[in-house]
């Protein structure tokens, strides 16, 4: 029978990694991952203010209308970086708008941005808490 047993081995060579080190290797593993994605959960879960771009519109050929929502903690004040962009993409204004304490967790504001050429979108870059 030992000949029966020994065939797949004798065939195949004999395992790389014993059975008992490769579910050793696989909870390993198992656990850097699950503790990644903790990490990862708990840095994005922990931004204090958050922005989200609503909408943008064209005032004109040198000036466009950004309106976008903040989260934060009610009572708290933050700085938000809003930008223009060109069809290539490339910044072609800039502001950054001071976000006074509000009542509400979320609040809208809108900002005009003066624009060196003609913008075609605008973008949220962040918040930061102040």
């Amino acid at each position: 029978m030992s000949a029966v047993q020994n065939r797949p081995a004798d065939r195949y060579g004999a395992p790389i990694v014993s059975p008992r080190l490769g579910r050793i290797m696989v909870a390993v593993v198992a656990i850097v991952f699950a503790a990644t994605v903790v990490l990862i959960g708990i840095r994005f879960a922990d931004q204090p203010v958050k922005a989200e771009l609503l909408s943008y519109e064209h005032v004109d050929e040198n000036r466009i209308a950004v309106s976008f929502a903040v989260t934060m903690r009610p009572g708290a004040e933050a700085e938000c970086a809003v930008q223009a962009m060109n069809e290539g993409r490339a910044q072609v204004g800039f502001v950054e708008v001071e976000v006074p304490a509000q009542e509400q967790r979320r609040s809208t504001h809108r900002v005009e941005i003066a624009t060196q050429g003609e913008a075609v979108s605008a973008e949220v870059l962040g918040c930061e808490q102040l």
